[in-house]
């Protein structure tokens, strides 16, 4: 069975991957609010499974220019996880890193490229960290890699894991809320075809 399999049969499956990114994203709270000095909240507003086929249409709006880092799951299991978030929201984030005013008119340099990436790498740990808790499989993130480009472009990248590794993705749709400014993003776990049936085991016999 794979988790897309099991999302039609089991709640607890679905109970405890939502479960998992409630902690992933608390822990990644506390670690950007910490490099940053300020307050910056993560919020999971969703968790669903999907196939890696469906991904490009689990999405409502997906012209919409997104920054997107990427980062391998790497250890005794393995599999891919990426955070996407808007353009927008990513200049906004990294004007919080750098300390610098927010210029309406700035385009992503390489410089933003670099502390977007440290974001990706913190929200990945942290939920690598939480996947980790559950099925006491040590996985570490691979360095990170940055892309943006339009959400629809983006989501090809995930299907074309399809023949390697897996089929089914978690995705946790995040609410960021930074001084006056909110931001909705994603985060997309997935895994490879033995943490999902770790994940199927531990949660589905809860």
């Amino acid at each position: 069975m794979t988790l897309t399999e099991g999302r039609e049969h089991n709640e607890m499956i679905m109970d405890g991957l939502r479960e998992i990114g409630t902690i992933g994203a608390a822990h990644a709270s506390t670690a950007l609010s910490e490099l940053v000095h300020k307050d910056i909240m993560i919020e999971v507003s969703d968790c669903f499974v999907c196939s890696t086929q469906e991904l490009p249409t689990a999405f409502s709006t997906t012209e919409e220019t997104v920054v997107a880092v990427f980062l391998e799951a790497l250890g005794k299991s393995r599999g891919g996880i990426m955070l996407v978030v808007s353009e927008q929201m990513a200049i906004e984030l990294t004007d919080l890193i750098l300390g610098r005013e927010h210029d309406e008119s700035h385009c992503l340099d390489e410089m933003d490229q670099d502390a977007i990436c440290e974001i990706g790498n913190i929200c990945a740990s942290a939920y690598l960290n939480a996947v980790s808790r559950f099925t006491d499989i040590t996985m570490m993130p691979s360095p990170p890699g940055v892309a943006v480009d339009m959400l629809r472009a983006i989501l090809q990248f995930p299907a074309a894991l399809v023949e390697a590794d897996s089929d089914s993705s978690v995705v946790i749709k995040t609410m960021f809320k930074y001084g006056t400014n909110t931001g909705f993003g994603f985060m997309l776990y997935i895994p490879d075809r033995e943490s999902q049936l770790v994940l199927i085991e531990k949660f589905g016999s809860m």
